[in-house]
């Protein structure tokens, strides 16, 4: 988003202000066709009021704020998973097993409900006091659970977190598109995207090894307190303020009566059924109890509902979700990217750590290990692409390659068994890899670029809803595939156990169950998770192969990133 009153506001589009469509069979001579010819201008919104683009930091004054910046995206990812190699010793501390599922879900609840809150409070109020209370409520979560003396308390905190978490990564990503030019910002913008991703595959290692350790899990969640300390203090002093065009036409007290509470409410209610519905389905509840069955009818019930208060503005003269973004095929084909590009992302962290520590006994840190050759193609392929694709901007193609890249990776990843050794998988991630790389944040430069400066926000907080919707579905239906598959083969082979000790050693929760058992059960039960893991790659396949159809739809057209200097 940018700022009317901050030097560092975005101007989106070249002086012209246009963008060149670029129409297939009609080859320039001496031009290679790639299906990209002749060009035509197309005027988009205009914003001849924002100021020349540049930024008012540089050098390492710069270079700190973005550090501080991305830590705070770094520790938020790490809650997502820290809580894998925690489980164990918060149940031993606190006992409670049956609120475990609890526990799991409350932080995707919280950050995912209170996205669309969080992208409208960013059009209407000053970014960096916003990023600033969001860093403050999510450190408030932290030190609850650090301190919990119940599992009723982790589950309050958890839920804390994970709000302050969602207004965390809103924040980061609006300051750093505002104080960007369009030309950098996908470089900026991958920074946040590798950060997360580390965030990601390290919450387990980093969690398991404070378990581990005399310090305990609480300082797992500690943690986030220690490296706020650094993070915190710079973004006071170092972040200008971005204040959105909202700022300078209406009152506070205006801007807080015009946020659509309505909406809010029955979004948070719709995400808390899907995410109880991923949660609990096989786990807490049977698929077919009557608990389950309550949050099937009101899932549809609830979503219609906001569809209808959106649609139609009830309660609210500025509805919270951007429902006109959604009017659009271009937008809505970058949305579908932003929600798949995070998916194959939390996807294959998910799956590959307990491949290693199941079908070849790695500990959670020699597992997490050889998922750094899926992190380095993710920056091998996104890092290069900030320089580089100014300079060819005809995204389809981007996003095109990419999802073929994924596609093929993702096949490859559905034939891996028992059998298949570390260099065939390491291979396979690779190929995944070099796809998700360049579009994990490619959709906010390409959104951004294509509207006027004032619905800037607007997209941003569009598709952030989306990559925070993606990395929670396509974990809850990860877990759901992956645990209720191996608990039912499991189960086939022993039948005398019940499901809940199963499912409890297959999540890390009761390990010594499986250790107990006669060597070729073990053996089958490895050859059976492994399969099974396999299968969840099966939902890489499907989201590529549907990007890759939406890419092939977009608009054949170049953006023009150039600023004025």
């Amino acid at each position: 988003m940018a700022a009317s009153t901050v030097p560092s506001t975005l101007a989106v589009s070249d002086s012209d202000n246009t963008v060149q469509e670029i129409k297939p069979n009609e080859c320039q001579p001496g031009q290679p066709s790639l299906g990209v010819v002749t060009t035509t201008q197309i005027p988009i919104p205009s914003s001849h009021d924002a100021p020349k683009a540049g930024r008012q930091l540089r050098g390492f004054a710069w270079f700190i704020m973005v550090v501080a910046l991305i830590l705070s995206t770094f520790l938020y990812a790490l809650d997502n998973t820290v809580l894998a190699n925690v489980r164990p010793s918060i149940i031993d501390t606190l006992g409670r097993i049956d609120l475990l599922p609890y526990v799991s879900i409350t932080y995707p609840l919280g950050e995912v409900g209170s996205s669309p809150l969080w992208g409208k409070l960013n059009n209407l109020f000053n970014n960096k006091i916003l990023f600033l209370i969001a860093l403050a409520v999510f450190e408030i979560g932290s030190a609850v659970i650090g301190s919990a003396r119940s599992m009723e308390a982790v589950i309050v905190g958890r839920a804390i977190a994970g709000f302050g978490g969602s207004g965390i990564y809103m924040g980061t990503m609006n300051i750093v598109s505002a104080m960007t030019t369009p030309t950098e910002r996908q470089l900026y913008l991958n920074h946040i995207g590798i950060a997360w991703s580390l965030g990601t595959i390290l919450g387990p290692i980093i969690g398991g090894a404070f378990a581990d350790s005399s310090a305990t899990w609480r300082w797992a969640f500690y943690i986030n307190i220690v490296v706020a300390a650094f993070g915190g203090p710079t973004c006071v002093f170092l972040v200008p303020p971005v204040l959105p065009p909202a700022a300078n036409t209406r009152t506070v007290w205006e801007r807080i009566k015009q946020v659509d509470y309505v909406g809010e409410i029955l979004f948070l209610g719709g995400v808390l059924v899907l995410v109880m519905i991923l949660g609990s389905g096989g786990a807490v509840y049977s698929w077919t109890s009557g608990q389950m069955i309550g949050l099937y009818a009101a899932a549809p019930v609830i979503w219609i509902l906001f569809y209808v208060q959106q649609r139609f503005e009830i309660f609210t003269v500025d509805r919270i979700f951007p429902l006109q973004l959604a009017g659009d095929w271009q937008t809505v084909s970058l949305f579908f990217w932003a929600a798949l590009a995070i998916a194959n992302n939390v996807v294959t962290i998910y799956s590959l750590p307990l491949l290693f520590q199941f079908a070849f006994n790695d500990s959670a840190l020699r597992a997490a290990v050889w998922t750094l050759p899926f992190i380095a193609a993710l920056l091998a392929s996104g890092g290069p692409l900030g320089p580089i694709f100014p300079k060819f901007p005809v995204y389809w193609i981007w996003f095109a390659a990419a999802g073929s890249l994924m596609l093929i990776g993702g096949g490859l990843l559905t034939t891996i068994n028992y059998s298949t050794s570390r260099g065939a998988i390491v291979g396979y991630t690779v190929i995944q890899g070099l796809g998700c790389g360049p579009v994990v944040q490619l959709p906010f430069t390409v959104g951004q670029a294509k509207v006027a400066r004032s619905e800037a926000g607007a997209v941003t907080g569009f598709l952030t809803c989306a990559q925070m919707g993606g990395l929670v579905l396509s974990l809850g239906i990860a877990t759901t595939v992956f645990l209720n598959l191996t608990t039912n083969d499991i189960a086939a082979i022993l039948p005398d156990q019940p499901l809940s000790l199963i499912q409890a050693a297959i999540n890390g929760d009761s390990s010594s169950f499986f250790e107990q058992l006669d060597p070729d059960i073990r053996q089958q039960i490895v050859e059976i998770i492994a399969h099974n893991i396999g299968k969840v790659f099966y939902l890489n396949v499907a989201g590529s192969g549907f990007g890759l159809v939406t890419a092939l739809l977009m608009k054949r057209e170049r953006l023009q990133l150039r600023v004025e200097e």
